[in-house]
């Protein structure tokens, strides 16, 4: 440390010496000292030791004028107060500086008259126009460590903590296979760490708070819209109370005990539980718009968990009765299914005998899984997604309703010696000629075709099974033993 009045008088060639090298000392020290030095000049600097604060003296050379602290930070230092006609770094957090700066080309306006705080100094937010409903532009650092949101109205953008870039953003962990939302018991589930879903991010694995739970029901899993807190929940309409406001990101389905896991229903389940492979969220799901009641086989493919019912009706929204669902009256050639509303049905009129055409035929299951967005499933999937069901049995008699009963690995329920379903797989001949039976709607040119039916039905015995198919058939055919169950595609995403 060394300070000098920057004067060398005429001296002898020793002390003159001496007095140049303590004016140079003071300069490569910054004229750094406890105290300020005895003659000051404009614009001389002071390394003022005893506050630890870098100085420089004022054109005027009236007082010192502080530019940051010796240790290279700003932690104690007030910077002057700026103003809406003269901005600076810092605004004072003293109510509102009325006024509207006007930007150059390079620089950012404030939206409105009102700026409210904009404080760099030990404070944990940066706020633009906070006096309205919503905020244009906000620079936070509060303890859930949001650095950015703009506009926190429905359309929010947040980076940082527990959000992400934009409110519907969804992203997966790296090579992560399955969906975003794991069982950690049979009854409760957690999200993955490191998981974006509709715009929060999950650092740390995210325990979804779980209702009481029914046998044989979906449920949502609902996001809160600011938390990002979970919550399931039987209501896919409605929110509940942890998650008011917010929206489904995700679901599953509950199950009886019972579920084989293992082939011919073997090593059967022995409580209630969640079932996995019906885990969905907005990454991982069927490709059809409603994912009630179905089960991921083998990460391929979507299958219902249920055969269709005579009052599966699609919708634009949850309110409809689903393809797959407990407790229906399971749709066959005795009650034929619902004519979809895309195909002209009204929501209460049922398939008929039109053109020889059967009421519950193939070409009427076929439109109503269509509708659902989903389709019949085929002779390869039905062998899997049917496996670990009861083999070369059936149940003695028609059970006539959707009912908990002789389910395969996936979780389907009456998978085989139940009732035949349709399959996609159609055979024919190219000889023979015109047959109608297609419900006025053309006729088919052919010796003899048909379409697979699968699995078996009630009084079929050890001819029933996983990989049981019957091609005798036609399309046109509906019976009291015929139904369907529906299959969609596997949509994974991010």
């Amino acid at each position: 440390m060394a300070q000098h009045d920057y004067i060398i008088a005429n001296q002898s060639g020793a002390a003159f010496r001496a007095d140049l090298n303590n004016a140079l000392a003071a300069i490569v020290s910054q004229n750094s000292g406890a105290a300020e030095p005895s003659v000051t000049y404009a614009y001389q600097p002071w390394a003022d030791t005893t506050t630890g604060l870098f100085k420089i003296r004022n054109a005027a050379n009236s007082a010192w004028i502080t530019l940051y602290q010796l240790d290279g930070e700003w932690s104690t230092i007030a910077l002057e107060n700026g103003t809406a006609a003269a901005p600076s770094l810092y605004f004072k957090d003293s109510g509102t500086d009325t006024g509207v700066y006007s930007p150059g080309p390079d620089q950012v306006a404030i939206a409105t008259a009102s700026v409210q705080r904009v404080n760099f100094n030990g404070a944990t937010e940066v706020v633009f126009n906070d006096g309205g409903a919503d905020v244009d532009f906000r620079i936070e650092g509060d303890t859930e460590e949001n650095l950015l949101l703009v506009d926190a109205g429905n359309d929010l953008v947040r980076i940082g903590g527990k959000y992400n870039i934009l409110k519907g953003f969804n992203r997966r962990p790296p090579v992560h296979r399955g969906p975003l939302f794991y069982k950690t018991a049979a009854a409760t589930l957690s999200v993955v760490a490191n998981s974006a879903l509709n715009g929060f991010f999950y650092d740390t694995a995210t325990a979804v708070s779980m209702p009481s739970h029914s046998n044989n029901t979906d449920y949502a899993i609902w996001q809160h819209p600011t938390t990002g807190a979970l919550v399931a929940d039987a209501s896919f309409t409605s929110a509940p109370a942890g998650a008011s406001g917010g929206s489904i990101v995700g679901g599953y389905h509950y199950i009886p005990s019972g579920r084989p896991t293992a082939v011919n229903n073997g090593s059967p389940t022995a409580a209630a539980e969640i079932l996995e492979y019906s885990i969905w969220d907005l990454t991982w799901r069927p490709s059809c718009p409603d994912p009630r009641g179905m089960a991921c086989i083998d990460e391929r493919f979507w299958c219902d968990l249920y055969l269709c019912g005579s009052t599966s009706y699609a919708g634009t929204d949850f309110t409809a009765v689903p393809s797959s669902k407990i407790g229906l009256t399971i749709a066959d050639g005795n009650n034929p299914p619902l004519i979809p509303a895309i195909y002209g049905g009204d929501g209460a009129t049922a398939y008929s005998l039109v053109d020889s055409k059967g009421a519950g035929s193939w070409y009427d299951f076929a439109e109503v899984a269509s509708s659902f967005g989903k389709r019949l499933i085929s002779w390869l999937e039905f062998q899997h997604a049917a496996f670990g069901g009861p083999e070369n049995g059936s149940r003695g008699a028609d059970p006539g309703t959707v009912i908990w009963e002789r389910a395969s690995l996936w979780g389907l329920a009456q998978s085989t010696g139940t009732l035949y379903s349709w399959g996609a797989d159609v055979q024919g001949n190219t000889g023979g000629g015109w047959t109608s039976a297609t419900g006025d709607r053309g006729d088919v040119y052919q010796s003899g075709y048909s379409a697979v039916v699968l699995g078996g039905n009630w009084g079929n015995g050890s001819v029933s099974g996983s990989r049981c198919a019957a091609w005798l058939d036609a399309p046109s055919l509906a019976n009291s033993a015929l139904s369907a169950r529906f299959a969609a595609g596997h949509l994974v995403t991010c």
